[in-house]
């Protein structure tokens, strides 16, 4: 009896060693906002087993689609949308059973364009409404900033300024009086 204690003993010993540890899968992501021409980024990783990850939608492009235990850094590329609203996708790492996922949202693409010509030294951005509005202003003078109603801009230089607003969006459109306004282009409103 006294041998069967010690190798009863070294027995469980070797069978506790042999069982598997629990997945752990860890990223640095849950949701990322992506502009309508397309962008890329990174997700950092960690897991104790061997992983993937998937892309749900065609538009996505995961790389690496693999790795080993360990840390790693995946980069997701995200295509321009081309179509007329904003759209949504993922990225699904998973390792041993385990999953965890990236939430992409991507803005539509601008397809209103207001061009307002002027001599003001500053100038504030006209009011565009509409149900999921976003865009971009062009100032000139190299200055592009976010769609934000109110936005203003001082010049630094004289003459015409010409400020390009891209939308998406947008349903109705109010501005101020903006002083030595020589030409608003909506055409393409």
């Amino acid at each position: 009896m006294k041998r069967f204690f010690p190798l009863l003993f070294v027995f469980l010993t070797a069978l506790s060693a042999c069982e598997k540890e629990d997945p752990e899968l860890n990223i640095d992501k849950g949701l990322e906002n992506i502009a309508s021409e397309g962008g890329s980024f990174s997700v950092s990783l960690t897991s104790n087993y061997d992983w993937t990850a998937t892309a749900i939608e065609s538009w996505i492009t995961v790389t690496p689609t693999s790795g080993k235990k360990g840390m790693a850094t995946v980069s997701v590329t995200v295509a321009a949308n081309t179509g007329t609203s904003s759209r949504r996708g993922s990225v699904s790492f998973a390792c041993e059973g385990l999953t965890r996922s990236v939430n992409i949202s991507q803005a539509q693409p601008f397809n209103q364009k207001l061009t307002i010509v002027h001599n003001a030294s500053v100038f504030t951005v006209p009011t565009i409404n509409g149900n999921g509005m976003n865009g971009r202003v062009d100032f000139g003078e190299g200055g592009v900033k976010a769609y934000s109603s109110g936005l203003k801009w001082t010049y630094t230089g004289t003459g015409n300024h010409k400020v390009v607003i891209e939308s998406a969006g947008g349903t109705s459109l109010s501005m101020k009086t903006v002083a030595g306004v020589s030409e608003i282009d909506l055409s393409a409103f």
